[in-house]
């Protein structure tokens, strides 16, 4: 892409979800929206709080309705979105930096219609769920695979691959622990706060750019992952000290 497509794709993505969030914003002002109440933030606040997530599905609301009128099941959007991750981790690793951002937008995108549709149609499954997860897990791989491709044999490789493997790191600290019965912690990356920083950087159309962006991603989710895992850690100790029996001289056990 030339640098003047490149000025262009910027300005119109920018202007794509500014224009939309100041009027959602007004209609916040005017009491025309109620914000979902904030989730419990035991390892921090979210990047992107509950304005976002109002303005995220606010916006969203077209494609929520199309996909409820053709029938979408929300495995097949899952599906999907495992389709447009691959074609933007490609965009990615060969350089096509604003058409991966739109591809980044559309793969989250779809990751919101699959959950609207679950709970909306009544068709949320356990197998929904982990299929979802899963593909979710191995979107992100692909993605900043792509980047740790594009970087290759530079410092930013390293950087890219460690935002790789503390996205995983994040997400599996909240798995394991919601199966180890602790719940309620949020932190400050979760997957959506993730891929609105990597499409941002890519909308740029500039390696620059979009390698600061990785390096702001390697921090924060560094910061959320050492959250995550102290506190949940802190969630799993005992509240009292256990008291253990003191056990007797070997000379007066039974059986001794």
């Amino acid at each position: 892409m030339t640098p003047a497509r490149g000025w262009v794709y910027l300005v119109g993505f920018v202007a794509f979800f500014t224009v939309p969030f100041a009027v959602h914003l007004v209609r916040v002002w005017r009491g025309h929206v109620t914000l979902p109440a904030g989730r419990p933030t035991g390892a921090g606040a979210r990047l992107f709080g509950p304005l976002f997530v109002s303005y995220s599905y606010w916006l969203l609301r077209p494609l929520f309705r199309a996909a409820e009128r053709i029938g979408a099941t929300p495995n097949q959007v899952t599906l999907s979105s495992l389709v447009v991750a691959v074609a933007g981790a490609l965009a990615i690793a060969t350089g096509h930096f604003a058409l991966a951002s739109a591809l980044v937008v559309g793969g989250g995108a779809l990751d919101m219609v699959d959950g609207h549709l679950a709970r909306t149609k009544n068709m949320a499954t356990s197998a929904g769920a982990f299929l979802d997860s899963t593909v979710d897990r191995i979107c992100d791989g692909l993605l900043f695979g792509g980047c740790v491709v594009h970087y290759a044999g530079t410092p930013v490789m390293a950087v890219a691959l460690a935002v790789l493997v503390l996205s995983f790191t994040v997400s599996y600290a909240r798995s394991r622990r919601e199966v180890l019965g602790v719940t309620g912690s949020e932190g400050l990356m979760q997957r959506a706060d993730r891929l609105v920083l990597l499409a941002a950087a890519l909308a740029s159309s500039s390696d620059l750019v979009t390698a600061g962006g990785l390096c702001v991603l390697a921090v924060l989710n560094a910061v959320t992952a050492f959250r995550r895992i102290a506190w949940t850690v802190q969630q799993l100790r005992p509240k009292t000290p256990v008291e253990r029996p003191v056990a007797a001289p070997a000379a007066f056990r039974i059986g001794a």
